[in-house]
Parts: structure tokens; sequence; C-alpha cells
């Protein structure tokens, strides 16, 4: 299975701490589906990157919050790497809620396809960071992408574009967290989410304002909905990883799936293919064998080492560092 090692041991943690981690990345992905259902419903009335906005003017505030009740500095000194991130993290947002609020694809395949993200990023870390990485890697890579090749069947000739663009997405968010394993230690954690939330906020405004349809009450609670379920979800994420290993939490964090498909069932009446879910099972499976092979008594998976550090990010199953969780 996938392995990338550093030098950092491990040590087990209590039962009780475990089942605090598994319970607040339930709460996580339950939030993180949440938002996933209000993008769609707010975008109903709404473009999509109004709806965004409200997710990264949250993030933003979010990140100041934290960074004035840690004492901690919001300086960017390592610009290049920083723009880096931001730019391709903005990318990927485009992309993850453009599909998301599309009506062309069910809401449960644009979650799918958005998992596959962490399989990118550990196909990437490789030839970009020099990581390690195990055989089994192979195999990850070829469940995730039958899975994906199953998701996008049913719906392909109507919803190719929506399809590729979703699958872009990951490849972005992949790139933006190879980059952020590359900033250096110099930079606080709140310092990178507010610098991404800030500038993806002001390019969703701007890229609203041709298109503006100033939202009435119900499309107000549905994007404030959006941006408070995502801040939700980025809170309850931070506690799961400060009371477990990165690795074993990570498994659970593929519930979002379930969860985004299970709301869209009862809201939107999305009745999935057998095709689509049994391709959201290969993508699960996929990112679940990826995450527990990582994980080996005497080292750090390269999750644990930080590549998926202070994300701040959407609805992408994702790691931060043992930095993070150290100040969690």
């Amino acid at each position: 299975m996938f392995s990338a090692t550093v030098s950092a041991p491990t040590t087990a943690s209590p039962a009780p701490h475990r089942l605090a981690g598994i319970g607040w990345m339930v709460a996580a992905q339950a939030c993180f589906a949440g938002m996933n259902v209000c993008t769609r419903l707010g975008a109903r009335a709404l473009p999509w990157s109004e709806v965004a906005s409200a997710r990264f003017l949250v993030g933003a505030l979010l990140a100041w919050a934290l960074a004035r009740a840690r004492g901690s500095s919001l300086r960017i000194t390592d610009w290049p790497n920083s723009w880096r991130r931001t730019i391709f993290g903005t990318l990927s947002a485009a992309g993850t809620f453009y599909a998301l609020a599309s009506h062309r694809i069910p809401l449960g395949d644009a979650a799918t396809l958005s998992a596959t993200a962490p399989v990118l990023v550990a196909l990437l870390s490789a030839r970009l960071l020099g990581e390690r990485v195990g055989r089994g890697l192979s195999v990850a890579v070829f469940l995730a992408f039958l899975g994906v090749t199953a998701v996008v069947r049913p719906s392909f000739e109507a919803a190719a574009d929506v399809a590729l663009i979703a699958s872009a997405a990951a490849f972005f968010y992949a790139l933006a967290m190879i980059w952020l394993r590359k900033i250096g230690p110099g930079e606080s954690s709140e310092a990178v989410v507010f610098h991404f939330s800030a500038f993806a906020l002001v390019v969703f405004l701007l890229w609203s304002l041709p298109v503006w349809v100033t939202p009435d009450l119900p499309g107000l609670a549905f994007i404030l909905a959006t941006g408070v379920f995502g801040g939700a979800a980025q809170l309850a994420m931070t506690r799961a990883y400060a009371h477990d290993h990165a690795a074993r939490i990570t498994a659970f964090a593929y519930l979002g799936i379930v969860f985004t498909h299970a709301l869209a069932a009862i809201i939107f009446d999305e009745r999935p293919t057998l095709w689509q879910v049994g391709g959201s099972l290969l993508v699960i499976t996929a990112g679940v064998a990826l995450t527990l092979g990582a994980r080996r008594p005497e080292t750090t998976s390269i999750e644990e080492s930080g590549i998926l550090r202070r994300t701040g990010e959407f609805a992408t199953p994702s790691t931060p560092s043992t930095e993070g969780e150290r100040r969690a």
C-alpha cells in the first residue's frame, strides 16, 4: 500500500481519544454534506460563484478569529509557494463549486469525483516532492480510475463537461496540497488559510459581478448555511485530528460521499444507478486503502507529515499536519 515515510515516530492513542476523533470526523463529514446540499439549493436561484463567496467569507473570518485567539501572525513570508498554493486552491474551488451547483450531474457524483484528490496527491508527491511511495499506490490509482469511469458513465453524454471540470478540480486540489507541503515552517496555519480564503473571496465576488443576483431570504439562508456548514466542518475536522493519528482518522473522511448521496436521495430524489454506487465504492476503497496502507508502526505517512495541512478547504477528504494537531 501507499507509504511515504518521514522520520517521525508515532504513538498509540488511547481508545477514548480515538473514539472522540472518529466522532469529530463523522460530524465534519456530515457538515460537508450539508454544505454540498446547501450549495446546490442556493444555486437554484443564484450564480454558483456567489454561493462560493459565502464559503470563503466564513473561511477568512474563521482564520482571522483563530489567529486573534491564538496570537498567531497572519503575515506571509514564503510568497512564491503561498501564491502557488492559493492559485491552485482557488482553481480547485471554482471547479468544485461549479460541479456542486450544476443540476446536470447528480450531487453525489460531484462529491465522489472531488474525493479522488487524495489519490492524486499521492500520485504527484513522488515526482514533485521526491516522497517515497509504495507499490500499492498503483492499485489505488487503478481503483480510483475505474470508480470515476463508472460514476460518470450514466450521465456522460449530458454532463461530460461538468464531470471533466470536477475531475480537474481534484487535480488542482492535489497541486495546491503539493505546494502547501513546500511552504516553509515560518508560516502559521491561520496565515495560509486567511491568504487563500481572502484571495478566493475576492476572485469569486469579481466573478459574480456580471451575473450578480441579489438573494431573497431563502437564497440568503442557503448561501449563509453553505458558509456555516463549511466553517463548522473545518473546525470539527481540526478537532478530529487532535485526538488520533491522521491515517486512521482520514479513513472516515470518505463518509462524506455516503452522507452526500443519502441527503441527495432525500432532498433531490436522486436515485443512483448500480454503476454510480459501484463507482463511489471503488473511489472510497481506493482512498481508504491508500490511507490505511500508510500506517506503519515506526513512521508517519505523507498525510501525517503535513501534505494536507492548513487546508481550510471545502469538501475534499484531507489531513492537517502534526503541527496543526498539536495546535488544535
